[in-house]
C-alpha cells in the first residue's frame, strides 16, 4: 500500500476510513498531475488553518471522497474521476477569497477538466472531460442539491470533526452502517443520528466567531493587495496557499500587510462583538448544510425524532458577528 497519497503502487491507504483504494491507470496519472497535485497545498478549512488544528488539506479530502466513491460504486469509473476531480478549481484559502474576488470554483474546476492536462490524460484514456463536467453538473452520488447528503459533504463532516477530536464514531465504524439507494445515502437510525452529530459539529467549529474572523480579516486582505496592484485578482487563482501568503506579506498596501501579520502571528489582537464599530467588518451567518442520509426512503429528519431534533441544533447557529483588529 502508499500512504504518501501519489499512487506511485496503484494502491492508496484512506487512513481514516482505514481501507485501500486500488487506482485506476488513468487515476494514477491525474493524482500525479499538477492541478491535483496542487490541491496539497490548500487548506481544506481556510484561513482557520493558520491557528487551529484543522490542518488537513483539500488533497486529503479530494483522496477520501474518491476513495468513497471507489468503494461504494467501484464499477464507475466516470463518478470515480469526478470524485477525483471535483475540487481542482478552488482558490488558496478556498471560499473566502473565491467570494471576494468575484470566482466561482465550480466554474474553474469545468475549465481546468475540459483543457490542459487533465483534458489530455482524461481523452488519452478515451475519457470525454465534458462527460465528468457532466457529472458534476447533475445529481449524483458526489453531490446534489437536496438536503440529502451526498459522498463531498460526507467526508467533509467526517474528515472535519475527527481532526478537531469532536467526532461521536470513527469514521471507519460510521461508514460501515452507510450504503446508497440510487444517488442518495441511507443509513439504519443509530448512524444517522451520529451522522447528524457530525453534521452539526462541523458547523460548530467552522461558524465559530474566531474561525469567521481569519477569513473575512483574510479576504479584507486580499481585496487591499488587489486595488494596490492592478491584474493581480487574475493571478491568484492558480496560487498556492503560502504564496498568496507571502505576497500579502510583502504587499504595497499597508492594511494588507498588517492584517497578515495578525493573522500569522498575532491572532490573539482579533475583537469580536456582536455589535459594529468603527471599522469592523461584519459577518452575517445564514447559508447551513442540513445534509442528512435517507432511512429508508424518507430523509432522515423524517423517520428519527433525534435526528430531527440534532438537526435542529444548526438553526441556532445563524447569528451576525462583527470583527476587528
Amino acid at each position: 500500500m502508499s500512504i504518501q497519497h501519489t499512487c506511485l503502487t496503484g494502491t492508496i491507504w484512506e487512513p481514516i476510513y482505514r481501507w485501500n483504494t486500488t487506482a485506476l491507470p488513468v487515476e494514477v496519472q491525474l493524482f500525479q498531475s499538477q492541478p491535483v497535485r496542487r490541491l496539497k497545498f490548500l487548506h481544506h478549512f481556510g484561513a482557520s488553518a493558520l491557528f487551529s488544528p484543522m490542518t488537513h488539506s483539500r488533497f486529503e479530502h479530494t483522496v477520501g471522497v474518491w476513495s468513497l466513491a471507489a468503494h461504494f460504486f467501484p464499477d464507475e469509473p466516470l463518478l470515480r474521476i469526478a470524485a477525483l476531480l471535483h475540487d481542482i478549481g478552488h482558490l488558496p484559502f478556498s471560499h473566502a477569497v473565491e467570494r471576494t474576488l468575484g470566482y466561482d470554483h465550480h466554474k474553474l474546476t469545468e475549465r481546468l477538466i475540459e483543457t490542459g492536462t487533465v483534458a489530455e490524460i482524461l481523452n488519452k484514456h478515451g475519457i470525454l472531460p465534458s462527460a465528468i463536467v457532466a457529472i458534476l453538473n447533475q445529481d449524483s452520488p458526489i453531490t446534489n442539491k437536496t438536503p440529502l447528503m451526498g459522498l463531498d459533504h460526507l467526508d467533509s463532516f467526517l474528515r472535519d470533526t475527527y481532526h478537531a477530536g469532536q467526532h461521536e464514531l470513527q469514521p471507519s465504524e460510521l461508514i460501515k452502517g452507510l450504503r446508497f439507494r440510487g444517488h442518495y445515502l441511507e443509513a439504519d437510525e443509530e448512524t444517522a443520528l451520529a451522522l447528524a452529530h457530525a453534521v452539526v459539529e462541523d458547523h460548530r467549529i467552522m461558524l465559530q466567531p474566531e474561525f469567521l474572523a481569519m477569513d473575512a480579516l483574510l479576504a479584507k486582505a486580499v481585496k487591499h493587495h488587489c486595488d494596490a496592484l492592478p491584474g493581480m485578482s487574475e493571478r491568484i487563482p492558480s496560487l498556492l496557499d503560502h504564496e498568496l501568503i507571502q505576497e500579502l506579506q510583502q504587499s504595497s498596501s499597508s492594511t494588507a500587510r498588517t492584517i497578515m501579520s495578525v493573522l500569522m502571528y498575532e491572532p490573539h489582537r482579533i475583537q469580536v462583538t456582536d455589535e459594529p464599530v468603527p471599522g469592523s467588518i461584519q459577518v452575517q451567518i445564514s447559508k447551513l448544510y442540513k445534509k442528512q442520509p435517507l432511512i429508508g426512503d424518507k430523509p432522515a429528519a423524517e423517520t428519527s425524532f433525534n435526528v430531527a431534533v440534532k438537526l435542529a441544533e444548526l438553526d441556532t447557529l445563524k447569528a451576525t458577528y462583527f470583527f476587528t483588529i
